[in-house]
């Protein structure tokens, strides 16, 4: 038998279902630990983080690049 899809050949076998849209949907959606980065308070204003920075005594994280930003070059 020629299956199309080897994986969903060997859970049938194997007397599993394929899984639901929903479960993999949720398999590729970051976790809420990956997405600690959005709590981060960004400033768009360089002089002002700069201030910040000096007020509260905590480093000043620059991200800077050069180019395309979908890496399109």
């Amino acid at each position: 038998m020629f299956a199309v899809f080897p994986l969903a050949a060997c859970l049938m076998q194997a007397g599993l279902s394929t899984p639901t849209l929903e479960t993999k949907v949720a398999s590729v959606l970051p976790t809420p630990q990956e997405e600690r980065w959005l709590q981060v308070p960004w400033r768009a204003n360089l002089m002002r983080a700069r201030s910040e920075s000096q007020q509260s005594g905590k480093p000043l994280f620059l991200w800077i690049m050069d180019g395309h930003p979908l890496g399109c070059t």
